[in-house]
């Protein structure tokens, strides 16, 4: 029986998604005053017992029926029960909220009940017969407003507490009619008594039994389950392993038929260059316009395929090369490959803008490929007619764990922005992977390769890659990548900010 100045504020909810769950939270967690309950108390029974303010409820939660149920027997059990239950009708697994309610309702009959649905499984003409026109049942539609929640908990909190209250006063008069009664007939209130009290231990007993086997039960039926739900387990991870080492085998077979597919096609395609160089040296003059532009067609498409079959070797080759990690001056890779650019540059006039850049610990070859991959693309799509301004800049960031469970000492952001014909972003993801093309080949030159080899040398490292870009205001590729520990910059990794103006 509750204590007259102590208001139970334990509520429990059985919702199966969290995000409603922290609604709820949110909402019954949230200070709030009860000054009006309180004023309407003391008018009512005008005993001059104050209840005091209690600035939050006690919210406990369970995303299954039985757990819910598991929660309200033992706090039963313990002597703490809870005063509000509010449980959702639709859960995909388990007890749906009536047979939730009917279960909770055998072992605490006092708790107050809210359903809380947008529709319902059962017709209410199903429901009211198997819950019963209790007054500790109601309805709470979904959506539901804060309020509606907030004072529905604390309505049905008191309303808990002054049923309980109730009931003890009642037994305490009941206790003094019964000391009148014995009072006046001793003898045969003695007889009574004790027949009284062996009728009720009997009750008790058979209800006590009814409840041991009901638990037994229970415990029967959560055992089966739970070893079914090992037995779904072990077959899913078994299926899981198969189907990791099906995909690793496909994998190498797939890596495996790249490389030989890769150098079988060299050599037909060698002999088509040959012989096209051939024929236009030794018969050219004997080609009229039309065979002239056949054959340099033949000639472009053969450069094509030899860079597409390069491009192929070099991506099947990254998976299974060895990384020779090593102290790598950023600014001298950059000062490589601006060299390597250096008649591109020349010819669209662009403008290289290069900060300061640290040394880091890396795969001096794997990221040469790297940056003249995201570079070269920087040159390559600009807008017509408009020089190209690339800027490249790094930064260095503190300790963190990476995705792949590795840790570095520090992590070595690369920013290369352009202001070229940018991205859709839509197609931000897209350009990832493998021959993906946003243009035709005649617009721009290029396999589709090159952005799929950096996002694997990045991937293989625990890095990432990402581009920020919208279509025709210019592309920002982010490149995050381990950097091993800071290391004094010496004369040969020392580079001051500079730019490249053709």
């Amino acid at each position: 029986m509750p204590d007259a100045l102590t208001l139970n504020r334990r509520i429990l909810v059985i919702d199966d998604n969290p995000a409603i769950i922290d609604d709820y939270r949110k909402v019954l967690g949230s200070p709030t005053a009860d000054s009006a309950m309180h004023a309407a108390h003391a008018v009512l029974f005008d005993d001059g017992v104050t209840i005091p303010y209690q600035e939050s409820f006690l919210v406990d939660s369970a995303d299954q029926g039985v757990a819910g149920y598991e929660l309200v027997k033992t706090a039963v059990e313990q002597g703490k029960p809870y005063a509000v239950l509010f449980v959702d009708m639709r859960m995909p697994s388990g007890w749906d909220g009536v047979e939730t309610i009917e279960r909770i309702w055998e072992i605490d009959s006092a708790i107050q009940a809210v359903i809380c649905t947008a529709f319902s499984d059962h017709p209410w003409d199903e429901v009211i017969p198997r819950l019963g026109h209790r007054d500790q049942l109601l309805i709470l539609r979904k959506p539901f407003d804060p309020i509606e929640v907030r004072q529905l908990a604390n309505s049905l909190t008191h309303k808990w507490h002054w049923a309980g209250y109730a009931k003890l006063r009642l037994g305490e008069l009941e206790h003094l009619v019964d000391q009148r009664m014995a009072e006046l007939h001793a003898a045969n209130a003695q007889l009574e008594h004790d027949v009284l009290r062996r009728q009720v231990i009997e009750t008790q007993l058979a209800k006590s039994i009814r409840d041991l086997e009901q638990r037994n039960n229970d415990l029967r039926e959560a055992r089966d389950q739970a070893l079914i739900e090992v037995h779904e387990r072990e077959r899913a991870e078994l299926a899981l392993r198969c189907k990791t080492e099906e995909l690793v085998r496909s994998n190498h077979e797939l890596d495996q038929f790249a490389s030989v597919a890769a150098h079988d096609l060299q050599e037909p395609l060698h002999t088509i260059q040959v012989f096209s160089d051939l024929l236009r040296v030794k018969c050219g003059e004997a080609l009229h316009e039309t065979g002239h532009e056949f054959l340099g067609r033949i000639l472009k498409a053969s450069d094509r395929m030899q860079h597409l079959i390069q491009d192929l070797l070099v991506y099947s080759r990254l998976e299974h090369q060895e990384r020779q990690v090593d102290s790598v001056a950023l600014g001298e890779v950059v000062n490589e490959i601006l060299h390597d650019f250096a008649v591109r540059i020349e010819e669209s006039q662009a403008r290289i803008e290069v900060e300061e850049l640290p040394v880091i610990e890396f795969d001096r070859t794997q990221l040469r490929q790297l940056l003249q991959n995201v570079i070269g693309n920087a040159l390559k799509f600009h807008k017509p007619n408009e020089a190209p301004v690339v800027r490249i800049s790094a930064s260095l960031m503190n300790e963190r764990r990476q995705h792949d469970g590795r840790r570095s000492d520090v992590l070595c952001q690369l920013r290369i922005e352009d202001d070229g014909i940018g991205i859709d972003s839509q197609y931000t993801d897209r350009i990832f992977g493998m021959f993906k093309r946003l243009h035709r080949r005649d617009e721009f030159e290029g396999t589709g390769v090159g952005l799929a080899v950096c996002k694997k040398i990045v991937d293989r490292c625990g890095g990432t890659i990402t581009v920020q870009s919208r279509l025709g205001q210019g592309s920002t590729f982010l490149i995050t990548l381990p950097a091993g520990r800071p290391t004094e910059a010496g004369h040969e990794a020392e580079m001051c900010a500079r730019s490249y103006h053709v």
